[in-house]
C-alpha cells in the first residue's frame, strides 16, 4: 500500500465504527494496514485497518486466519507483549481489523543510535520474556526485529509488537495458510527460517527465535542492521542470510558472545549454544554451584555433535578441518605465551601440543618447572583441550575444555576425563577475550593455593586442581 492509499483508506475512515470501534485520528500505515486511535465505550486502543484491495489479492481466508491467532492472545497480559483487545471481520463496514493497546512509544529501529550500552541487557532480556511468553503458549512470533520492538522514552521498557505472522506450533499442517511461502523479514531470518526447512517444533522454532532476538542484540551493539553492507542487490543478502557470518564488536563482551552463539547458521547447534537463561544479561553472576551445573549441561548438549558436512564431502571436509585445528593450535599457543609474558609469573618451560582431525580436536599441554624460589615446589601442568563442534560458515565454533594438576611427570591427555568445559564459541572470543586469561591465571593461583595447603605429589601421584572461575 502507498501513500495515497494509505491517506483514501485514512480519510474515509475518520468518525467510522469499525466493529464497534470509533476511529478518530492516525497513528501510521505498514505495508497492508493502516493503524488509527480508536474508542469503543471506555477502552482506547490502537486499530489495524487492512486496505480491503490487498486482503482480495492474497485471499480474505488467509488473513482472517492470521487474525484469529492474533485474537487468540485477547485476556492475555505480559508487560512486554503488546495487548490484544479484539478482531475479526466488521459486519457493517465488511473491514478487517485487529484492535491492540496503544502505545506512545517509537520503535527500537528509530533509536538505535540513541539506546545507552548498560541498558541493553534489559531490553534484550524483555524481549526474550516476551517471546518465551508466547512459546509457553504453543506460538511463535516468527517476526522478531528493531522494527517489531516499541521502546518507552526512558529506554526502561520494551515492548513486542506485531502479531500478524504468529504460528501455532506442531500444527503447521492444519493452520499455516503460509506454509508454501516465506512469512517475516529476511535480513532477521535464520538461514533455515530462510528456506524454510525449519522443524515445526517447540526446538524448531525456538532456534528461529533465538536467531532473531540475537538479530536485534547485534544492531544493538553495532548500531546498524544486520548485513547492512550486503542490502543490495538482492540476491546479495540472500547469500548473506545463508553464508556470512556477523562481525560484532562492543565493551560489553558478555553480550557480544550471546549475539555471536545466536547467530550460529546451524539451528541444532544453536541450541546447544544458547539457552532461555542466557538473555538474563542483566541479573547478577549465578552461584559458583549453578555455574557448574550450566557448565555441564552445555557439555552434555555440545557432546550431540552433528556431522561436519554431508556423507559424501570426505576429503575436503577433512581438509578444512585439518586447517582450523592447525590455525587453532598456532593461535593459542601464541596468546598463552603474550598472557603469561603480561602478566609477569614465572616463565613457560614447556608446550606440547597435539591435533586428531579423527576426534577433531587439538590438545595444547603447558608445563612449569618447579619454582621454589618462586613459591611453586612442584610441577604444574595444564592441559587444554579444543573440540570443533561447528563449521559456521567459515567461522567454526569449538569447545574449549581444560584439567590441571601438580605432578612429577607430565601430564596425560587421559586426565582430561577429570576436565571442566569452560567455554563454547568462536575461537576470536576465546583467545582475543577473557575466557583464556581468567581460567589460565586462575590454575596458577589454584597451584600456590595446593601448595599452601600441604598437598604434595609422589611417585606418577596426580593432585589435581581445582580453580575458581
Amino acid at each position: 500500500m502507498d501513500t495515497t492509499q494509505a491517506q483514501i483508506l485514512r480519510d474515509q475512515l475518520q468518525g467510522v465504527e469499525v466493529g464497534g470501534w470509533l476511529i478518530d485520528g492516525f497513528h501510521g500505515n505498514g505495508k497492508s494496514a493502516v493503524v488509527l486511535p480508536a474508542q469503543k465505550g471506555n477502552q482506547r486502543g490502537a486499530i489495524k485497518i487492512f486496505h480491503p484491495e490487498l486482503v482480495e489479492r492474497y485471499g480474505k481466508d488467509v488473513q482472517l486466519e492470521r487474525i484469529m491467532r492474533e485474537k487468540s492472545l485477547v485476556g492475555a497480559v505480559h508487560d512486554n507483549l503488546v495487548q490484544i483487545f479484539d478482531g475479526g471481520e466488521c459486519e457493517a463496514t465488511g473491514y478487517l481489523y485487529v484492535v491492540m493497546e496503544s502505545l506512545p512509544y517509537r520503535n527500537l529501529h528509530e533509536r538505535l543510535i540513541e539506546v545507552p550500552i548498560e541498558v541493553m541487557p534489559k531490553i534484550i532480556a524483555q524481549v526474550a520474556s516476551a517471546a518465551r511468553y508466547l512459546e509457553d503458549r504453543g506460538l511463535a512470533h516468527r517476526d522478531i526485529k528493531p522494527e517489531n520492538i516499541a521502546i518507552s522514552d526512558d529506554f526502561s521498557r520494551a515492548v513486542l509488537l506485531d502479531l500478524g505472522v504468529l504460528l501455532p506450533i506442531g500444527v503447521s499442517n492444519l493452520t499455516d495458510v503460509d506454509q508454501r511461502i516465506f512469512i517475516g523479514t529476511l535480513r532477521y531470518s535464520s538461514p533455515e527460517f530462510l528456506r524454510r526447512e525449519e522443524e515445526d517444533t517447540i526446538e524448531g522454532w525456538r532456534a528461529v527465535t533465538f536467531y532473531q532476538i540475537g538479530a536485534v542484540l547485534h544492531d544493538l551493539l553495532m548500531k546498524k542492521v544486520l548485513f547492512s553492507e550486503f542490502s543490495e542487490p538482492f540476491p546479495l543478502l540472500v547469500e548473506a542470510v545463508k553464508s556470512e557470518t556477523p562481525h560484532i564488536v562492543s565493551e560489553n563482551n558478555r553480550a557480544v558472545l550471546l549475539a555471536t552463539r545466536c547467530l550460529v547458521k546451524s539451528p541444532v547447534t544453536r541450541l546447544e549454544l544458547v539457552d532461555w537463561s542466557d538473555f538474563n544479561m542483566a541479573e547478577n553472576p549465578v552461584s559458583d554451584a549453578l555455574a557448574r551445573l550450566e557448565r555441564i549441561n552445555q557439555r552434555q548438549r555440545c557432546a550431540r555433535e552433528a556431522p561436519i558436512t554431508g556423507s559424501n564431502a570426505g576429503w575436503e571436509a577433512d581438509r578444512r578441518l585439518k586447517h582450523f585445528l592447525d590455525d587453532l593450535t598456532k593461535r593459542f599457543e601464541t596468546r598463552v605465551a603474550a598472557l603469561l609474558n603480561g602478566a609477569a609469573c614465572f616463565p613457560l618451560r614447556t608446550t606440547r601440543s597435539e591435533k586428531s582431525p579423527e576426534q577433531r580436536t587439538c590438545t595444547v599441554c603447558l608445563g612449569f618447572e618447579q619454582a621454589p624460589d618462586l613459591g611453586l615446589p612442584h610441577r604444574l601442568t595444564i592441559l587444554f583441550e579444543m573440540t570443533f563442534i561447528d563449521e559456521n560458515a567459515g567461522t567454526p565454533i569449538f569447545r574449549a575444555a581444560s584439567v590441571g594438576a601438580l605432578s612429577n611427570d607430565e601430564l596425560k591427555s587421559s586426565a582430561l576425563r577429570a576436565s571442566s568445559v569452560f567455554y563454547t564459541g568462536d575461537i576470536a572470543a576465546l583467545l582475543d577475550g577473557s575466557p583464556l586469561e581468567q581460567v589460565l591465571l586462575a590454575y596458577l593461583e589454584a597451584a600456590y593455593e595446593a601448595g599452601e595447603q600441604g598437598h604434595d605429589p609422589s611417585g606418577d601421584a596426580l593432585v589435581y586442581l581445582v580453580p575458581e572461575q
